[in-house]
């Protein structure tokens, strides 16, 4: 991810312009990935935490999306 991107991230959050809860749609955009790619990680257990209260319904908190990012920083150098 890099610099530039997690600055409008930054700059998204402190606009409000994103939900604190997000349907996977919405928080495939907040993370600059696709819906598919977001299901794939869930199928394999491995990417951000998220809620399933129905079947057929998922949500991610933006606080997870944005520990998750951070979690998989790379520091150049």
């Amino acid at each position: 991810m890099t610099n530039t991107l997690i600055a409008e991230l930054r700059s998204a959050i402190e606009a409000h312009q994103t939900p604190e809860i997000m349907t996977p749609a919405q928080a495939a955009e907040f993370l600059g990935v696709s819906d598919y790619y977001l299901l794939d990680l869930r199928k394999r257990k491995s990417g951000p935490a998220y809620s399933q209260p129905a079947s057929k319904i998922v949500r991610y908190m933006r606080d997870d999306l944005i520990a998750w990012m951070n979690e998989h920083r790379v520091i150049a150098g």
